[in-house]
């Protein structure tokens, strides 16, 4: 067999055939099985925000005796019994890093801060579950195990004890992840959640532990103290002389200042991994314990969990603990629950697994003071079993502890209790209500009730702050905020550029300071910068206004210098606009992810948001430029991306600047070898939406949720190579329309923003309005609302542009980018649209296609034409 298996295929061997002496064939062929299964199904079930475990379970029992299975030959053929301890021992050796990972997730210090709240309500979440366990387990056991001929004699104890710690668990992975997910991260129930989780799950740890000790000995009592002890020991060996040496070690060699660990550093953290395990496992525990030991005592100092676990956990994730769930599902046999009481018990496990969670949750959280829904989520919450649970049942079936039937009958129960989590917390405790919420606790702690929206709804001077209709309106007009949204580090120099040009202006002067804000209102940003600014109605007049302060505060600074009395003689395009960059980073399956996302520092936007190197440049920038800043990290899936932006803290007068990558070029050895040319708007579309890696109805969320003025800032020259630095900048506002509404003035506003800027920085870039014909007099009337200010002449000019109205033979429509392309650009300008902008208005926003046919024409032809397209929107337009 052996030698004919040599020659492969082409000498007449059977691949299928397992062959002890070639155990790859067959398990090469398996590996690829389970995770083409795994990911197609995993695609339904992302779409309803279902976990990725969920899919690798439901892979392996379709692949297993449930449903494949019933097919004659075929476990014999795809998954003989001989093949499996191979699979078992990769899975088992995916699962050996998966608790690791889990180790390096637990957060000591947060468990700390969050002490009393974490321990109250997960060890009542841990205790009450276990007690109805502990109950459930008689008539579990009178039925299945106590007459069980099939497997071996389990004692009553040790069966009780791993039956209740299995209604008991809480899968903290998962329930980390579906807080980021339904951004409930920052919220007060998914803080406690976060604490009351960790102590659950350790706690639970311990319990599997116990069942497994107590099985392992239970011929012999005092064999259960030896391991009890031996386990103790090497615990308290590596939580304090260990931990401490690989803390000094990593410092001696500066190894936790590294961007990413060393090879060295990995693979001595590795083989600490490996010889806990070893360690756990010979003495009769389980290796997954050590394992979990190990992730513990790694340092957390800079961010080290995360570089590690970015190092080290692709391939785990993505192919070893896939086939450990699936392996899982493979031994569930669905089949053997072929009797009423079996599903009575299925039933009865998931009731009692999730109501005695919520039901502790819930009334425990209430006792702490939050309110009844928030109470309710975080029961909910608690309540998911997910991976832990199937680690947990995997553990107690291969210890012999519980038969396969009892193991089918409590993965459902796993599979479950996973599912129902996010429609549950969504049902109980919806987005509204949260909204509802948080403005309900702001105004508690501002302890003025009207106070929040008195101040985002002033107006200046005669002049409500959100309208937009008139030239005196754009020169009144101040953007209180901009909103830097930064999806992908290949746009933050194309960002950085237009925030110098739009946000770099005028500090308006200041006179005698009025109240201060409260402390919750200035905790809103990370780092600020104080700074007071406001627009005018008349140039001489003078208007008191309270103003939200963003300020980089020192020891030296006093609460009286928060707001200002300011000297209300700029106009509102030459003022100051203070800038929030918002890093839009994608959540993924990584552990790097999670922990970044559900650390100590997500109740703590400071920290978060200065560890992160993008907010970093933008700090740095922001203050060379002297722009006051502030920062905010926000996790997302790739599906949520709109509703994450929509649900930061706006005012209709911010402006949200979200910069994307547009056309690309092949580049080879340094050269653009050539230009994509794209035909349709749905082309480029497309294209820019996967290069983003936005979902397909990104924009039409962001028109139907975003309370704010919006910019989108498509940059169609990130990679080009060997430019001409010294090229001048181009600025050309558009204006097809002959009557103006909003978001036309919007685009204007910025337009005189960006002229001016450049005229008070010494900038001789060009900039043109094109108007259409048919509104004549804009320019008139343009120049004579600014008729005071000197530099509006000599920074730039208004052309009229005719459009051609006839129907040409294609059937095509003629647009105004097209007129201007012919007709408004000489031949000098036309070689230099790599560094023009073409500003457009977007006036109908809404809808299933938010863009109108000449932005649509706008962003195409930017692809093409490699210039770069700012497509304006005012929020009442």
């Amino acid at each position: 067999m052996g030698s004919s298996n040599l020659g492969g295929v082409i000498s007449g061997a059977n691949p299928f055939v397992y062959n002890s002496s070639s155990p790859l064939t067959l398990f090469l062929f398996q590996t690829c099985l389970i995770l083409a299964t795994c990911n197609l199904l995993h695609i339904p079930f992302a779409k309803i925000r279902q976990p990725k475990v969920i899919s690798e379970v439901i892979a392996g029992i379709i692949l297993g005796p449930t449903v494949f299975g019933q097919i004659p030959n075929y476990m014999n053929t795809v998954f003989p019994e001989s093949s499996i301890p191979g699979l078992n021992l990769t899975a088992n050796l995916g699962i050996i890093l998966f608790m690791f990972f889990l180790g390096l997730e637990v957060d000591k210090e947060f468990i700390k801060k969050h002490l009393k709240i974490a321990l109250s309500i997960g060890l009542i979440t841990l205790a009450v579950p276990f007690g109805f366990g502990c109950l459930f387990s008689l008539p579990l056991y009178n039925s299945y195990a106590k007459n069980n001929e099939d497997s071996k004699h389990v004692k009553f104890s040790v069966f009780m004890c791993f039956i209740a710690t299995s209604i008991s668990v809480t899968a903290f992975p998962v329930l980390c992840r579906i807080l980021n997910e339904l951004r409930l991260i920052k919220d007060r129930a998914g803080i406690i959640v976060l604490g009351a989780g960790i102590i659950n799950d350790i706690m639970g740890w311990i319990l599997l532990a116990l069942s497994v000790i107590l099985s392992s000995s239970s011929s012999d009592p005092v064999n259960t103290v030896y391991i009890l002890l031996c386990t103790f020991g090497w615990f308290l060996l590596y939580a304090y002389p260990l931990k401490y040496f690989l803390k000094w070690a990593l410092i001696k060699t500066h190894e936790l200042d590294r961007s990413k660990p060393s090879p060295l550093a990995t693979m001595c953290i590795l083989f600490i991994m490996f010889v806990s395990a070893y360690f756990t496992d010979i003495i009769g525990v389980h290796p997954i314990f050590g394992a979990f030991i190990a992730g513990l005592v790694v340092p957390r100092e800079n961010n080290y969990v995360v570089k590690l676990a970015e190092r080290m956990e692709d391939i785990p994730n993505i192919v070893l603990i896939p086939i450990y769930f699936a392996v899982a599902g493979l031994h569930a046999d669905l089949t053997l629950l072929n009797q009423g009481k079996d599903w009575a018990y299925i039933f009865a496990s998931i009731g009692i697994a999730i109501g005695s969670k919520i039901l502790s949750g819930s009334l425990l959280s209430q006792m702490f003071g939050l309110y009844f829904r928030e109470s309710l989520a975080v029961g909910i919450l608690m309540s998911c079993k997910g991976i832990v649970e199937i680690v947990v049942l995997t553990v107690g079936l291969n210890a012999g502890i519980i038969d396969k039937k009892v193991f089918g009958m409590f993965i459902l129960m796993a599979l479950v209790s996973t599912f129902i989590t996010t429609p549950l917390t969504l049902f109980a405790y919806p987005e509204s209500y949260r909204n509802e919420l948080q403005m309900r606790l702001k105004k508690k702690d501002l302890g003025d009730e009207g106070n929040l929206q008195d101040l985002s709804n002033c107006s200046l001077g005669g002049y409500p702050r959100d309208l937009l209709n008139s030239f005196a309106d754009v020169k009144n007009y101040h953007i209180s905020e901009i909103i830097n949204v930064i999806n992908t580090t290949e746009t933050i120099s194309c960002s950085l550029d237009h925030i110098n040009r739009l946000a770099n202006g005028k500090i308006a002067t200041s006179s005698v300071p009025i109240e201060p804000l409260s402390e919750k209102w200035k905790d809103d940003s990370v780092k600020t910068t104080t700074s007071t600014v406001g627009p005018s109605a008349k140039p001489n007049n003078r208007l008191k206004k309270l103003t939200g302060v963003l300020s980089r505060r020192t020891p030296n600074h006093h609460d009286s210098d928060a707001t200002e009395v300011i000297q209300e003689s700029e106009y509102g395009f030459e003022i100051q606009m203070p800038v929030k960059g918002v890093h839009l980073r994608l959540l993924t399956e990584r552990t790097a992810d999670l922990l970044q996302s559900s650390s100590m520092y997500n109740d703590d936007i400071h920290v978060t948001a200065n560890t992160d190197s993008i907010l970093q440049i933008l700090d740095i920038f922001c203050r060379l430029s002297k722009i006051p800043f502030s920062g905010e990290v926000l996790f997302s899936t790739v599906r949520e991306k709109a509703t994450n932006i929509s649900s930061l803290d706006l005012k209709g007068t911010d402006l949200v600047l979200l910069s994307l990558k547009g056309a690309s070029h092949e580049i080879n050895a340094g050269h653009m070898l050539r230009r994509q040319f794209y035909q349709t708007f749905e082309h480029i579309y497309s294209h820019i939406v996967g290069l983003n890696e936005l979902p397909s109805n990104f924009f039409q969320t962001m028109a139907y949720s975003l309370n704010s003025n919006f910019a989108l800032l498509i940059s169609n020259s990130l990679d080009r190579l060997n430019t001409d630095s010294f090229k001048k900048k181009s600025f050309y506002l558009l204006l097809p329309s002959p009557n103006l509404a909003s978001s036309d003035f919007l685009a204007l506003h910025l337009f005189l923003v960006i002229c001016h800027r450049n005229y008070r920085n010494g900038d001789d870039s060009r900039a043109t309005i094109f108007v259409n014909d048919s509104n004549a007099h804009f320019g008139e009337h343009l120049f004579a609302a600014l008729t005071d200010q000197e530099w509006v002449r000599s920074s730039f000019q208004v052309i009229n542009v005719s459009v051609d109205q006839k129907v040409q033979q294609d059937s095509s429509q003629a647009f105004f980018v097209d007129a201007v392309l012919q007709k408004g650009l000489n031949e000098d300008e036309l070689n230099s649209l790599d560094e023009a902008t073409f500003i457009v208005a977007e006036n109908y926003f809404f809808g299933d296609v938010p863009f109108s046919d000449e932005v649509r024409t706008a962003i195409l032809r930017g692809s093409n034409n490699q210039f770069n397209v700012l497509v304006a929107h005012h929020h009442c337009s």
